[in-house]
């Protein structure tokens, strides 16, 4: 089949689906994240995980929150702590029936859970944003792809948008991930 016969037949069958499922109104899934040096050298124990939930205020628009687990480390007395990252984002997204591309934008704080107390500092404050597709396996279930692009002093990264933007800046700012998410 030629090339322009197959994208002919895939915007059909995205046409055709389209009115197929709905627009869901919410969701609450897993997310998984590595960078790109991880995923490169196969490094599958640098997996970043997390839990996110998602409530849509149209078929267009909606917010979510996130919280991934960075790192976590036992004491010398056995207490596990945690450092994480809560990141709530306002989401558009485009529902086309079987695939669902979408773009996020937001804050991003970081923080550390020990068994007695949480902590968080002023420093700790980012932004982020993403962009990925959800493929609808089901009505109410999705699986997907994502990146998603953090920057923790924003005048700096407008003073050094080059960095940024270079295959390093990259490597170092970007988290590639996959989520699953069950959708009501």
């Amino acid at each position: 089949m030629s090339k322009k016969a197959l994208l002919v037949v895939l915007v059909l069958l995205v046409a055709m689906t389209a009115s197929v499922y709905a627009a869901s109104m919410g969701s609450i899934g897993l997310v998984n994240y590595a960078s790109l040096s991880d995923l490169e050298e196969d490094d599958s124990s640098a997996y970043v995980p997390g839990i996110r939930g998602e409530f849509f205020l149209s078929d267009y628009l909606g917010i979510s929150a996130d919280a991934l687990v960075l790192a976590s480390w036992e004491d010398y007395y056995g207490d596990t702590s945690y450092l994480m990252m809560y990141i709530i984002d306002v989401v558009a997204r485009i529902p086309l029936g079987l695939i669902e591309p979408y773009a996020a934008l937001g804050p991003v704080y970081l923080g550390y859970i020990t068994e007695e107390d949480t902590y968080t500092d002023e420093d700790s404050f980012g932004f982020n944003v993403r962009g990925g597709v959800d493929f609808n396996i089901l009505d109410w279930l999705s699986v997907g792809i994502e990146a998603n692009y953090f920057v923790d002093d924003l005048e700096y990264f407008f003073d050094n948008t080059d960095y940024y933007f270079s295959e390093e800046g990259v490597r170092e700012s970007a988290l590639i991930g996959v989520t699953a998410k069950f959708k009501f």
